[in-house]
């Protein structure tokens, strides 16, 4: 694998904007981009696993770790030129503290936020 793979769900409006912008940042081309929807059908996973890529975006590294959330976007705003000093800010001591609980109330309310562009499909099963 040369380039870290990142899931996004591919009915969800903010997932396809959060792909748009990054990938107009990843000058260096670090990511590759598979929607969740093609990645479960050709990988076995069970609903619990399923249902936390719905919940959370996951980042497969170049060296197969997984990190989700707050964690892949960190990593993914580290590794984009224009944006590594907020990939470092997100590196000080206790800032996951406040980013993790952000990042997932925003991912849990993403159909509050964008229901005019999310054509019902962005509401997180609960």
């Amino acid at each position: 694998m040369n380039q870290a793979t990142v899931l996004y769900d591919e009915t969800c409006y903010l997932c396809q904007q959060s792909k748009k912008i990054i990938q107009l940042i990843d000058w260096l081309r670090v990511f590759e981009w598979q929607s969740l929807q093609t990645y479960s059908g050709n990988h076995i996973l069970t609903d619990e696993q399923l249902s936390e890529m719905e919940g959370e975006i996951h980042l497969i590294t170049k060296k197969d770790s997984v990190l989700v959330g707050y964690f892949a976007v960190r990593y993914i705003l580290l590794r984009c030129p224009i944006t590594v000093i907020i990939g470092l800010l997100m590196y000080i001591p206790k800032s996951p503290k406040v980013g993790v609980p952000a990042y997932r109330w925003v991912a849990k309310n993403r159909y509050q936020l964008f229901k005019k562009k999310c054509k019902g499909v962005c509401k997180i099963p609960k």
